[in-house]
């Protein structure tokens, strides 16, 4: 399964630039490895070998830790501990908003296929499917948007 980075600017698109820190490929002398893709285009994207590698690394860590919390149905107490060990729990690379933008694309496939499908057991997992999708949509999107209220500037500071 390939990692997809999200939001990324037209240079770490095209591969050119670390999809971490912003390096330029073309102009510093930085080994590049490859990390994942672009979900706009399937892209191959890199990251400098030192080191931001390290950094994917700990978060793909971090990222099995919670699948094997899900797996066993601990997921909640992982989550809070993984929020604290990225920069910036919402909207790191698999933040909350990353995870938001994975649902919507859910949700937009789905009705694509309810459109076309006229089997009920098809029809049954498909809403089911939208039923979980739209409801994890909803809490990922009231997280991001306590997280944005909470990071507003108080009135005379910007």
């Amino acid at each position: 399964m390939e990692r997809y980075f999200w939001h990324l600017n037209a240079e770490q698109a095209d591969g050119m630039a670390c999809v971490v820190c912003g390096a330029n490929f073309l102009t510093a002398k930085i080994t590049a490895v490859p990390v994942g893709r672009n979900p706009a285009d399937e892209s191959q994207v890199f990251v400098c070998k030192e080191p931001c590698a390290g950094k994917i690394a700990d978060d793909t860590e971090r990222m099995a830790r919670a699948m094997r919390a899900a797996a066993t149905g601990t997921a909640n107490a992982v989550d809070v501990d993984d929020m604290a060990e990225c920069e910036n729990g919402v909207f790191c690379v698999d933040g909350h908003f990353g995870s938001l933008l994975r649902d919507l694309k859910t949700l937009s496939g789905t009705e694509a296929l309810l459109t076309t499908s006229d089997e009920t057991s098809t029809l049954r997992f498909l809403l089911s499917l939208t039923a979980r999708h739209a409801e994890t949509a909803m809490m990922r999107a009231r997280l991001v948007l306590a997280r944005l209220k909470t990071e507003e500037p108080k009135e005379g500071e910007e």
